[in-house]
């Protein structure tokens, strides 16, 4: 495992599905779907968009939990549960009475239509893990251990060049273990 290098099993940014930061989630979709197209039955399909900004640079993603987290209906700023928390109003009671709300406000249909006016990068989630393209696997292993992330952006020169996603690097150790690794069988 030690010989494998990060660059051996990131998906660069070209093979990746990417969007500007001013585009919609509904764009993002769009390009998520595209980029679906172009694996091959090799690699795991993509589960996010990586955000760029005006530089080109990744500067966060939309994974399903964003874009749902976005969409979903919030009658409560970010403000008033300042406030409300402050004034010592149990959270489970609050979420409770969001909850309720939103089935008659809301439709599925309703929230569908929000995707098409939420630009990218007020949905995604910062990427804040990085790694360089040189580094071990062994290294990502532990950086993704350490991190409990899906993903981290890989670098060269401090340049975005590509991804490395948890389940490719799951996939190398398990097809590691399966090869090397003497099991005895009962």
């Amino acid at each position: 495992m030690t010989d494998k290098k990060v660059k051996d099993l990131m998906l660069p940014l070209s093979e990746y599905a990417t969007i500007s930061g001013e585009r919609t989630i509904q764009e993002a979709l769009n390009a998520l779907d595209k980029a679906q197209l172009d694996l091959t039955d090799e690699r795991h399909h993509h589960r996010s968009v990586l955000v760029l900004d005006e530089a080109g640079e990744v500067v966060g993603k939309l994974s399903h939990w964003a874009i749902l987290r976005k969409l979903e209906p919030k009658f409560l700023k970010d403000e008033d549960l300042a406030v409300i928390s402050g004034a010592n109003v149990d959270p489970e009671y609050i979420d409770e009475m969001e909850s309720s709300l939103s089935g008659f406000v809301y439709s599925l249909t309703a929230l569908c239509k929000r995707a098409s006016g939420i630009k990218a990068k007020d949905a995604m989630v910062p990427m804040t893990e990085s790694i360089d393209e040189e580094e071990s696997l062994l290294v990502a292993v532990h950086q993704f251990v350490v991190s409990h992330a899906q993903s981290m952006l890989v670098t060269r020169e401090c340049r975005s060049v590509g991804t490395l996603r948890l389940s490719d690097v799951f996939e190398a150790v398990a097809d590691i273990i399966r090869s090397s690794c003497d099991i005895p069988s009962d």
